[in-house]
């Protein structure tokens, strides 16, 4: 600990100014970028955004409006082929290196994640929810924001029924297979009782439930006959369901939002306020790196001895004696003859 505080000590005026020269060259850095603008657009979410199942409209309860559409909008910016397409109809891509957009690889890249990362939604409000972009060109930050929107607004419905229109495909060829399958319950049953005249005059008079009673194989068939039909039956409700759900969400994207405040593009610049904290933080951060490292430095260089065991350090020799420490009182004594040269004229040439 004392070869801490004598690196310290010894040199504060070299960590003081790196304390004050790294943060100051953080700050200058942010100052010299060139400044951003920000780009907003205010939505109001006309119903919940709902993803048709097969047990009928899926979504949380407990979420607004607003929170179930800014929840969809936002994992959509995490797909890339979403984010990809908002980036190709805007010129977010001209803000790139030249050696980035020269490699599509390398392009597409540092599109989706310049998308994906930089355009944030929120929910504001029950209904009103925000989409902002800030980018070093007020025109391509409002481009930005109005592909978002266009996209949303083209691939939200198509998202919230998908699932409902591979259900309706699957639920209607199972139909057709069911439908088929009663119609030849009908006949073997229609069959049986052409065969049985008696039975079907039991059937005639007394109803086809009474006359499965009194012959199995009849009961059999009248049997497969219903729950065939039942299935047919079931299946259509299905169909008609999903088919009412579908119509619900409506055919246009007039049924899902409006835009309140359309993007436009910005003319203040953002403030750096939080730039500079962060550039500071940063700076700060390597300052006190730059001066822990300067000390380790110079406590690993210091050769000196000040206990029995920094000298058991650098030799096997035995300690045979140790000088005590003086206190104050003793400083204070020495300090005047050791000023003025003066010896005591006893034994060992002692100062007084």
């Amino acid at each position: 600990m004392g070869h801490v505080l004598e690196a310290i000590f010894r040199r504060p005026l070299q960590l003081i100014l790196l304390l004050v020269i790294f943060p100051a060259l953080a700050i200058a850095v942010v100052l010299i970028l060139p400044p951003s603008y920000e780009t907003t657009a205010s939505l109001w979410a006309l119903r919940r955004y709902e993803v048709i199942g097969a047990t009928g409209p899926e979504t949380n309860l407990q979420a607004t409006p607003a929170e179930t559409q800014a929840t969809a909008l936002s994992e959509l910016l995490q797909s890339r082929t979403f984010a990809l397409k908002v980036a190709s109809q805007t010129q977010l891509a001209s803000t790139l290196d030249a050696r980035t957009r020269s490699d599509p690889l390398l392009r597409d890249d540092a599109l989706f994640t310049e998308i994906s990362k930089h355009v944030l939604v929120r929910a504001v409000g029950y209904n009103l929810f925000t989409i902002t972009y800030e980018n070093k060109s007020a025109q391509i930050a409002q481009q930005v924001v109005s592909a978002v929107i266009e996209n949303y607004s083209q691939q939200s419905q198509q998202f919230s029924i998908a699932e409902a229109q591979y259900l309706l495909q699957s639920y209607q060829g199972q139909l057709v297979k069911a439908q088929q399958d009663a119609a030849n319950a009908a006949a073997a049953e229609a069959r049986y009782l052409t065969n049985h005249p008696d039975l079907a005059h039991q059937v005639l008079t007394s109803g086809p439930d009474y006359a499965a009673t009194l012959d199995p194989a009849y009961g059999l068939l009248h049997s497969q006959t219903k729950q065939a039909q039942a299935t047919v039956e079931n299946l259509q409700s299905l169909i008609a369901s999903l088919n009412q759900e579908i119509s619900s969400q409506g055919t246009g994207t007039n049924s899902l939002f409006k835009v309140i405040d359309s993007p436009s593009v910005g003319t203040q610049q953002v403030s750096r306020m939080k730039s500079l904290l962060i550039g500071g933080a940063i700076g700060l951060a390597a300052a006190l790196v730059s001066c822990s490292a300067l000390v380790i430095i110079q406590v690993r260089r210091n050769r000196a001895v000040y206990t029995p065991l920094d000298l058991q350090k650098i030799t096997t020799l035995p300690v045979l004696a140790q000088l005590p420490r003086l206190g104050k009182e003793g400083i204070a004594a020495l300090l005047p003859s050791a000023a003025s040269g003066e010896l005591l004229p006893g034994r060992d040439g002692i100062p007084n």
